[in-house]
């Protein structure tokens, strides 16, 4: 399955690497990127693996500005990239990106396609029983619909019988999932819950009138929102606050262990205060 840039895509919105290949992991897309940078003696030792390639390979949607997107030059930017990418050179290693759609990054660590998951991962219970993760930020979950629209709400209840889209495999689709249980057993209209690969697409319906309201990340949210204010608005409160990770294979502190130490440099250094405020992300620090 492959991903290629909408024709409908409004100015201003971020869109997919026309180049994407497909990947090996079904539903998955992968761009390898190589970063560039200039890489220093490393501080913290990295597995003898990772160090003899010189290189450490994450996975991510990139999809997720101000966290992780493409700029004009199709190259990887935001926050989460250039955390991950001082995290490796910490350790003395150049970075390889991949792109994959949110469902099949755990998939793909699990399955040894990449080695970590730089990405806006929740760190919930279920997910700790099969990876480690690193904490390296908090997110919430928010509404976001038309500045035109007249649309109230103060729940995901509240948007029965609405058209409503969601990014695959997200904590705000399982949360819709459940409200849409909650309704059903009210004998309540369930939401019209639209179901897209990318937090992108949503803006891009909600933009094109094709959904009502959509459902994504408090930083995705006011990203999008900050971008074009005439265009969206947020819709009641944010919700769910909730700690994120850079996800691991399970047991492998020969790399969580210098990736957590190069992670506590940064934040000591004030290197990643510097990255909060670069990209805006106050209210998401740990």
């Amino acid at each position: 399955m492959s991903e290629s840039t909408p024709k409908s895509a409004k100015p201003g919105l971020p869109v997919l690497d026309r180049r994407l290949v497909i990947g090996g992991l079904a539903g998955a897309i992968a761009t390898p990127f190589v970063g560039g940078q200039a890489v220093a003696q490393a501080r913290f030792q990295p597995p003898a693996a990772l160090a003899a390639k010189g290189v450490i390979t994450y996975c991510a949607t990139i999809d997720n500005p101000p966290r992780a997107f493409y700029d004009n030059q199709q190259r990887p930017t935001g926050f989460e990239v250039e955390l991950g990418t001082e995290i490796a050179a910490r350790m003395g290693l150049r970075v390889n990106w991949v792109q994959l759609r949110f469902v099949g990054l755990i998939p793909a660590l699990q399955a040894q396609q990449c080695d970590a998951l730089m990405q806006e991962l929740f760190i919930r219970p279920e997910r700790l029983e099969i990876i480690d993760m690193i904490p390296f930020s908090r997110t919430g979950q928010r509404l976001v619909t038309t500045k035109a629209s007249t649309l109230q709400a103060t729940s995901l209840e509240a948007l029965s019988g609405r058209k409503m889209a969601v990014p695959n495999g997200t904590t705000i689709h399982n949360l819709v999932n459940e409200a849409n249980a909650k309704l059903k057993a009210e004998g309540k209209p369930e939401i019209n819950l639209v179901v897209l690969p990318t937090t992108t697409e949503t803006f891009q319906q909600l933009a094109t009138g094709q959904i009502e309201v959509l459902g994504t990340t408090t930083t995705a949210a006011s990203y999008y929102v900050g971008l074009r204010p005439n265009d969206f608005r947020p819709l009641g409160e944010p919700f769910g606050l909730i700690g994120t990770g850079i996800g691991l294979r399970k047991g492998n502190t020969e790399l969580l262990n210098p990736m957590k130490q190069s992670f506590d440099s940064i934040v000591a250094d004030g290197t990643y205060k510097r990255l909060i405020d670069k990209w805006a992300m106050q209210g998401s620090e740990l």
